[in-house]
């Protein structure tokens, strides 16, 4: 913290705003919307722009203009109506699933102590820093044929189960996804549940259910609504999961609009496919904010500061409370931990039956590997250089806005959130699709492949950024920086050396989400990469393609450790400076009394 800010208080200093005398004059708003022009723009050529070209084909006939006949005859066709209502229906059943595991998840780590819970906490992030392909292919090796699980069921009861490939499949992969997601949203909401009105409720006879009923259940309501309905609408937008688990069975419209472009090549019908499920989207996320808030997204990034007294797992009395628990723990540990495992454990399998890093050698080969398109070390070269360039441009973009909206005295500002959360309401099937008819048009065919795909990662990540930075700045006492400036420091300087070590904690987390959404994303850079600018993730699927296991799964257990490693790297560092800051006023005031005396 800079010296001047521990002289505020001294004899003759100028007053704080707000206090008595004179204060600073407010600051115009034009400087405001300067700062928020930039982000705006960079949402309007990067999502907007491609997102309109998308629905202006899809809503146009060729020769006629603006035309409703592709979309009317799409949705009249029985095919396309069995795809709208089977992406429907798995995104209600696994939002539903997501739901049933998430809540008592939740309730564990709110309300239980026991051994891990920190660390099963921080892993409720896993959707934002684990691949969705890797979930597919620790499904595959999980559930397979010869799978963990497969096998143990066949030793256990000696018949077949067959998961893959099947609905089951889908709706357990998403759940895996999910389920941590709503969990964390109402584990959020949970701890903020006042203790001593259940305890009031306890003293005056209310039984456990009954507490639970009319004190804890209304309180968290809101947060369980918000996170199924996040899961649903993640589930709605599903492609990695269903084009790899699903089969030729199971085919969603996201996955069909990939099919429609990228192997028929039929442009007309994918953008008539992918207007009618961006406009399904937005209705679905529209819905969301209205009813609920963006609790659900705060949730995300945001942690109870509520001290709750937690109860170790096991105390209580003997019966049915403690066993279901420790079933539940059972099938958590190996439902989350299973596929995983499995996947580090085939990487390790060479192809005679021995213990090899075969596969390790595979991906970090130099030589060109047909099956990649490229050498498979550049892939990983392409993830880790995607995702440092498109989370930086994310975080300082997203941070201008938050900083920005929150000084724009602006009756309708909600409207300039709701606009900046739009890029979740849209596939990145959807986006990479309409970036790739806007950047064959002048002045974006200057823009070099490589930073189409940057600019899209950053694009993705942009709300995530918002979401964690802007309740941080909303917290901020403005004072500080206000008055900074009114002693002489500059607005750069006020904020550099005032407000930002404030908010550092949020800085970080919005640079973790937005570095793993980049290095996890698939859909998009399917979309746009040539064979050149693969990442992590699209090698994984083309060497699961290919039937080449091994490479996909060391391939995959890279990818964890990258975007694992960038987490632990990005929070050790959050941690760090929230230490210096924590200890630099005392050193400041100790040197401050040195010179007194």
């Amino acid at each position: 913290m800079p010296r001047f800010l521990f002289n505020l208080h001294r004899k003759g200093a100028p007053p704080l705003p707000g206090q008595h005398g004179s204060g600073a004059r407010p600051r115009p708003q034009w400087s405001a919307w300067l700062l928020a022009a930039l982000p705006a723009l960079f949402l309007a050529f990067f999502f907007y722009l491609p997102i309109l070209e998308v629905l202006s084909r899809g809503f146009r006939q060729p020769g006629a203009g603006f035309s409703l006949a592709v979309v009317r005859g799409l949705l009249a066709d029985p095919y396309i109506q069995r795809l709208i209502r089977f992406t429907s229906m798995q995104a209600l059943a696994s939002a539903g699933l997501s739901a049933l595991i998430g809540v008592p998840l939740a309730y564990l780590l709110a309300r239980k102590e026991f051994p891990g819970r920190r660390l099963a906490s921080a892993l409720t992030m896993v959707p934002f820093v684990l691949p969705t392909i890797t979930v597919a292919l620790g499904f595959m090796l999980m559930y397979g044929t010869n799978g963990w699980f497969t096998r143990a069921f066949r030793w256990l009861t000696g018949s077949e189960l067959r998961i893959l490939h099947s609905l089951w499949a889908i709706l357990l992969a998403h759940a895996f996804y999910n389920a941590p997601v709503v969990a964390r949203v109402v584990q959020a909401a949970w701890e903020q549940v006042d203790p001593h009105l259940e305890e009031s409720a306890r003293v005056l006879g209310a039984t456990p259910w009954g507490v639970f009923r009319d004190v804890t259940l209304p309180t968290i309501l809101p947060a369980v609504l918000s996170g199924t309905a996040l899961a649903f609408i993640y589930c709605f937008m599903s492609f990695p999961i269903v084009l790899a688990l699903g089969g030729a069975r199971y085919s969603t419209l996201e996955v069909e609009i990939y099919t429609q472009v990228h192997v028929l090549w039929d442009y007309e019908t994918g953008a008539a496919l992918a207007a009618i499920q961006a406009t399904l989207s937005l209705a679905f996320v529209y819905a969301m904010l209205k009813l609920q808030g963006d609790a659900g997204l705060a949730g995300l990034a945001r942690s109870s500061l509520r001290r709750m007294r937690r109860t170790p797992v096991w105390e209580g009395k003997p019966g049915a409370g403690p066993v279901l628990t420790a079933a539940f723990m059972l099938f958590a540990a190996v439902f989350f931990l299973g596929p995983i495992a499995a996947v580090v454990w085939h990487s390790l399998r060479n192809p005679g039956g021995g213990l090899g890093l075969d596969g390790y050698a595979r991906i970090l080969s130099v030589q060109h590997s047909a099956t990649v398109g490229n050498t498979p070390l550049s892939a990983v070269a392409n993830s880790l250089r995607f995702g440092a360039f498109a989370s930086l441009i994310a975080v300082a973009l997203g941070g201008a806005f938050s900083y920005s909206t929150l000084r724009i005295r602006l009756l309708r500002r909600t409207w300039l959130e709701i606009l900046a959360l739009a890029p979740i309401a849209v596939s990145s099937v959807a986006l990479g699709f309409g970036a790739l008819l806007a950047f064959r048009k002048e002045p974006f065919t200057a823009i070099p492949p490589d930073w189409r795909v940057i600019l899209i990662h950053a694009a993705l990540g942009f709300p995530f950024v918002v979401r964690s930075v802007r309740p941080v700045l909303a917290n901020l006492d403005r004072s500080l920086g206000e008055a900074a400036r009114t002693l002489g420091a500059g607005p750069l300087k006020a904020f550099c050396t005032v407000e930002l070590p404030l908010i550092a904690g949020g800085v970080f987390v919005a640079l973790t989400l937005a570095f793993g959404i980049s290095v996890s994303e698939m859909s998009a850079t399917m979309m746009l990469a040539r064979p050149s600018l693969v990442t992590m993730p699209v090698g994984v699927y083309r060497f699961l393609s290919s039937r080449e296991f091994q490479a996909a799964s060391a391939m995959a257990v890279l990818l964890i450790l990258v975007t694992g490693g960038a987490f632990l790297l990005i929070e050790g560092a959050s941690r760090w400076i929230q230490r210096a800051r924590d200890s630099e006023p005392p050193r400041q005031n100790r040197a401050r009394g040195g010179q007194r005396g």
